[in-house]
């Protein structure tokens, strides 16, 4: 583009698809304006603080862990030259109690895992082939991604063949994972990726598809790992990055309305303005989009689909590192990324996640992901006086704040407690529900998706445009709004590949 002819577009939200899709967007010409209503970039990616005693402290209020990122997103943005990552050596610790008494490492060497698994949880499947055959479809996702060209199923059997697109893409989780696994806690392990969101069913069609898109990050291959000083440090830096090439941020920023001519009208300290651009990006929740644009065919779809999210988490503060028991002396064993999977079977997870929706629960166990940030901030060079633990834990209603179930708290914290040698060092911890979430990150329902990832909700249907194949992350009719955010193919999960994808469309549309 010459200086003459360079397009504008406004982007509403500095979450991290957002600040992907400015940064992609103004290396390629474009004049670049992000409104956020916050006060600073991050999205659901972001710190927040408490007072103990005095003492301030900083905590991940969001997001945690890292890893769903594209490596090219990572390198070519330039994050991977200002912030340091790293990914556990220890393989994933996974206690299902009513299986095994002691928890099985889910070695990254297939071989060494298919040991493992039929030692610990009895398994005689195919876990060589399970992971060989999602390998297939990850890097089928992934080249997608690079290329910016949202799969179909046509494409996607060109690529796959139509058996690994029926089992891996369009059938269910159940039927997936019967194929392949005998244990039913190998079973349960590997459809934790189907119910992260939401209370998906294992047998609704397509609900197969969320095992390998979990997976299919790269920069970690992947797996998931950690941020030195914090995961906040992702969008913050991207921010830095953003503004030296001339992308002009617009904070506290509550946008108003969108014209059908790209007229964005905003309200600053109590001053309305306007800002006029050739295209709008929705880096936002779906729902918000809809209203800011008013659009009544958008906000009409939302209304009859899965929005609800039943995930919550817990962060616990330690005034020393937490030291964790029963491990076998392999290195990095402190940081190590911990499951714990309740439920006897699919049919008891699943029917334990719906309890939270159906009768109205506030709580019923079903997966906790433990998250040793403490541990791996210090690996990573960190001098954080103080340890964070978090934990990503299922089934919690839509109905509360974390403030409000205290006996949920002390449920999730005293089994955290229990693995460890030092539970008298925990002095705080804060719990934050589906009703939080959807209050600080303005998610619809709750879910961490803002959408969940269901039938007719993922894959090439998570989508907003009248025409998707020939302009996917249109948002509505006009075709100068544009949906970058978690609600949008792939997902979110601080990936930053919806953001990629939908500048990278924007910038090949005007060439």
């Amino acid at each position: 583009m010459t200086a003459t002819d360079k397009k504008s577009v406004a982007i509403v939200g500095a979450g991290i698809n957002g600040l992907v899709a400015a940064n992609y967007l103004a290396k390629a010409g474009f004049v670049v304006t992000i409104l956020e209503r916050k006060d600073h970039a991050g999205g659901a990616c972001t710190a927040a603080t408490c007072v103990v005693d005095g003492k301030t402290y900083e905590y991940p209020q969001g997001a945690s862990v890292f890893g769903f990122m594209e490596d090219f997103v990572f390198n070519e943005t330039g994050l991977a030259e200002q912030v340091k990552i790293h990914c556990p050596t220890h393989p994933e610790i996974v206690s299902a109690p009513q299986h095994n008494a002691e928890p099985a490492y889910i070695w990254s060497d297939t071989t060494k895992l298919a040991e493992e698994l039929a030692q610990k949880w009895g398994e005689k499947g195919s876990v060589v082939d399970f992971l060989s055959d999602m390998e297939q479809v990850v890097a089928f996702l992934r080249q997608g991604y690079k290329d910016a060209v949202v799969p179909t199923l046509e494409s996607a059997t060109k690529a796959l063949g139509d058996e690994v697109v029926a089992r891996w893409i369009t059938e269910n989780a159940k039927d997936l994972l019967d194929y392949y696994f005998t244990s039913d806690a190998t079973k349960l392990f590997y459809s934790l990726s189907v119910i992260e969101s939401g209370p998906v069913s294992f047998s609704s069609a397509y609900s197969a598809f969320s095992i390998p898109l979990m997976a299919s990050g790269s920069v970690f291959g992947g797996q998931w790992g950690y941020v030195k000083g914090g995961i906040w440090q992702i969008p913050l830096t991207l921010d830095r990055i953003n503004q030296e090439l001339g992308v002009k941020r617009i904070f506290s920023a509550q946008v108003l309305s969108v014209s059908e001519n790209g007229t964005v009208r905003f309200e600053k300290d109590g001053v309305e303005s306007s800002l006029h651009t050739d295209y709008v990006l929705f880096a936002t929740d779906p729902v918000s989009a809809a209203k800011i644009a008013d659009d009544k065919v958008v906000l009409d779809k939302l209304a009859h689909e899965e929005l609800i999210g039943t995930s919550g988490k817990l962060i616990l503060f330690f005034k020393k590192p937490a030291i964790w028991e029963d491990g076998r002396g392999f290195a990095e064993f402190e940081s190590a990324f911990r499951y714990l999977v309740p439920p006897k079977n699919l049919a008891d997870s699943e029917e334990r996640s719906n309890e939270v929706v159906t009768k109205r629960l506030d709580f019923t166990p079903g997966l906790f992901e433990i998250y040793c940030e403490g541990a791996a901030d210090r690996m990573l060079g960190g001098t954080r006086d103080y340890e964070l633990v978090s934990v990503f834990f299922k089934n919690l209603a839509f109905a509360k704040r974390g403030m409000e179930l205290p006996e949920v708290q002390e449920i999730v914290r005293n089994l955290v407690l229990s693995k460890l040698t030092n539970p008298q060092d925990c002095f705080h911890s804060i719990l934050e529900t589906p009703k939080d979430l959807a209050e600080l990150f303005f998610f619809p329902k709750g879910n961490i998706d803002d959408v969940d990832l269901a039938e007719g909700q993922t894959f090439f249907q998570r989508t907003y445009s009248p025409e998707p194949t020939k302009n996917f992350y249109q948002f509505g009719a006009n075709p100068r709004f544009f949906y970058c955010a978690a609600g949008a193919y792939p997902c979110g999960s601080v990936a930053g590949t919806p953001g990629y994808m939908c500048a990278k469309q924007l910038i090949n549309s005007t060439r």
